[in-house]
């Protein structure tokens, strides 16, 4: 009985943990790649530059104010920038950003809400691997 109840148990947490990690985003979707362009380290954080070619709006320079401001984890924390971009024919677009950012190993994960300049409001997921300094991200309309 006992192992009846532990491995219902056991079954139980396996499936809601599963649902918990699982974070889908439907709708259009805008991508980007590009490479980390430099990172200046200091006491509460960092700043990371990335430079990167955008299907929308061009080529794109963001900026990452990540800051170590979870005391719980040196892991994880929050983080706001900005972003500007030039298209083909010349137009500027800039973004205001800010979000939660967490850490494994050369991965570091961001979460943000991006307020562009055209009036376009965006969930924008990204993954940098510091290892290799290559980007990529998902960008969501409202």
């Amino acid at each position: 009985m006992k192992l009846l109840t532990a491995f219902s148990i056991f079954i139980s947490i396996a499936f809601f943990s599963s649902l918990a990690s699982s974070f889908q985003v439907e709708g259009e979707e805008i991508n980007l790649s590009g490479t980390i362009t430099n990172i200046t380290l200091g006491d509460s954080g960092g700043l990371i530059n990335v430079e990167a070619d955008n299907e929308r709006y061009g080529k794109t320079w963001l900026t990452y104010n990540v800051n170590l401001s979870n005391p719980s984890s040196r892991d994880q924390g929050t983080f706001h920038g900005r972003a500007t971009a030039i298209n083909t024919d010349g137009s500027r677009a800039s973004s205001v950003r800010q979000g939660i950012w967490s850490r494994s190993g050369y991965i570091y994960s961001f979460m943000s809400l991006d307020d562009a300049s055209d009036g376009n409001q965006y969930l924008c997921i990204t993954t940098m691997d510091l290892k290799s300094n290559k980007v990529e991200m998902k960008f969501y309309a409202r």
